[in-house]
């Protein structure tokens, strides 16, 4: 009986210092909240800058003004150019890399910074402003990489397109200048890029296939082997089953060579694809192979 009071004991002392240590932490992030509204107000002033101070405690300059420019829709592709600053200068993120691939994200899903979401309410396609974040909107209260934590952000940011799928695979089949031999009305699209005779493969059919998967961005997200398995009517690639993949292996030739280019009903939907915690496709984004079938 004494052991269980004991138990009984340990476990109320356990809760009252975790309520003790969560309210140190609320009282800590209030006044850190405090800190960096006076941290934000004096490099204004000291600058001589006129900003905007939105409900949540986040000041914004626009920049660039496009009132005819598009609004941002939910879960449409958003292309953003943006380079984030700690106060002192100190560039900590931006969408420049050096493979040159533009920063795609699917919009108001939850895949940008508190502030920069907030910021796209208020942004049009082809406007650009200056944010001024605390940490709340920003990095949070964490140290990561080079960011200390409760930062004030700085971020420049740029509004390039948004654009839904559909917007996208016309962008991708143009700007590659491609021609399309097959367009689904659920718009799978085959770009036949050898010319093969006799009968498609159909369900059913095993065959060998050697593939490379992209983003319409231009990053590869998966590289099939060259020798790799494939039974047409039993799933997709070795990311997981892809509808689109399998009926556009269906309608190819032994020997032929493709690019196919689907929607995210067709492919990893809103879910998207991730490993160990990575996004390598986010939500309702269309994707592309280029195919052989061996």
């Amino acid at each position: 009986m004494k052991s269980k009071f004991l138990t009984l004991g340990v476990m109320l002392a356990g809760l009252v210092g975790m309520v003790s240590c969560n309210k140190g932490i609320e009282y800590d992030d209030e006044a850190k909240a405090i800190e960096n509204q006076q941290s934000i107000e004096k490099y204004l002033a000291d600058s001589s800058i006129t900003a905007t101070k939105d409900s949540s405690g986040m000041y914004y300059v626009l920049r660039k003004a496009n009132p005819t420019g598009a609004k941002p829709k939910a879960e449409e592709g958003l292309t953003l150019n943006f380079n984030g600053y700690t106060l002192d200068g100190r560039l900590v993120a931006s969408s420049v890399n050096t493979a040159k691939i533009p920063f795609v994200r699917p919009y108001n899903l939850g895949f940008l910074l508190g502030g920069m979401e907030r910021a796209l309410n208020i942004l049009r396609v082809g406007e650009s402003a200056t944010l001024y974040m605390p940490f709340y909107l920003a990095y949070g209260s964490y140290s990561s990489d080079n960011i200390p934590g409760y930062s004030v952000i700085k971020m420049n940011i740029e509004v390039v397109s948004s654009r839904s799928e559909v917007q996208q695979i016309d962008d991708f089949i143009a700007v590659n200048k491609l021609t399309v031999s097959d367009r689904s009305t659920d718009n799978l699209v085959i770009v036949r890029n050898n010319v093969v005779t006799g009968d498609t493969l159909g369900v059913g059919k095993s065959v060998n296939i050697a593939y490379k998967g992209r983003l319409l961005t231009g990053a590869i997200f998966d590289n099939g082997d060259k020798t790799y398995p494939f039974t047409t009517g039993t799933g997709g690639t070795t990311s997981g089953p892809v509808i689109g993949f399998d009926r556009a292996i269906r309608k190819l030739r032994k020997g032929e060579k493709a690019t196919i280019i689907f929607p995210s009903a067709l492919g990893y939907g809103k879910g998207g694809f991730q490993a160990s915690g990575v996004y390598y496709i986010y939500p309702y984004s269309p994707i592309s192979f280029d195919v052989e079938v061996l």
